[in-house]
């Protein structure tokens, strides 16, 4: 794509951006790359702890968006989406690199979340979203501002504070308050999905 082209393209509104993907933009596909990828690329990369695996599992996320433009949904947030699907490949990956060097784990797949199931991924990130969604909308104003960054932005702690003129001590008492507020919506308002492995996606930023 040009360069004017591009920059025309990243000037348009998320929800335009996601209109023209849902009709097969390749160009809308690739703005939406350039805004993304910086910042799931970095959540993947906190979870699997390697630059190239971290690059693999990139391209696939995007790979799946590409193949569900057609689902998309313009009312919800897209970060969300890339989120839940970067996370769910993130720990597929993982469970394979524990199959290359023991047998069986027990219990292992009840904290899994298997996005490669075509019938039941619609269900799931729909689920997941509903939940994250939710749980994150509970959060007073300025957790959810240190969350998003954190989390969907990417951001380090020291960046975070810096932006919000907060001392990073806030900043991991702010997201460490946020993610017991999540736990505790979840746990508390939905159960099965507590049981079933969406707290271990909502809570991810313990580990990230």
């Amino acid at each position: 794509m040009e360069t004017k082209e591009m920059e025309c393209y990243l000037q348009l509104d998320e929800t335009e951006a996601i209109i023209q993907l849902n009709h097969g933009s390749e160009s809308s596909f690739t703005s939406i790359y350039h805004r993304h990828h910086q910042k799931i690329y970095g959540n993947i990369l906190k979870v699997v702890h390697s630059p190239e695996h971290a690059q693999e599992i990139l391209q696939d996320v995007f790979l799946s968006l590409w193949q569900n433009r057609y689902k998309i949904d313009k009312n919800r947030p897209l970060e969300n989406w890339l989120f839940v699907v970067s996370f769910n490949k993130s720990m597929d990956f993982l469970k394979r690199k524990l199959r290359e060097h023991i047998d069986f784990v027990e219990d292992y797949d009840k904290l899994y979340v298997n996005i490669e199931d075509v019938q039941e991924q619609d269900d799931i990130i729909t689920e997941q979203l509903r939940i994250l969604e939710e749980a994150i909308g509970q959060l007073s104003p300025r957790k959810k501002e240190v969350f998003r960054l954190c989390r969907y932005e990417g951001y380090s702690k020291e960046r975070v504070a810096e932006m919000l003129d907060l001392s990073v001590n806030s900043v991991s008492e702010y997201l460490k308050q946020a993610n017991k507020s999540i736990k505790q919506y979840v746990a508390g308002s939905n159960p099965y999905a507590y049981e079933n492995g969406v707290l271990l996606l909502l809570s991810a930023c313990i580990y990230m």
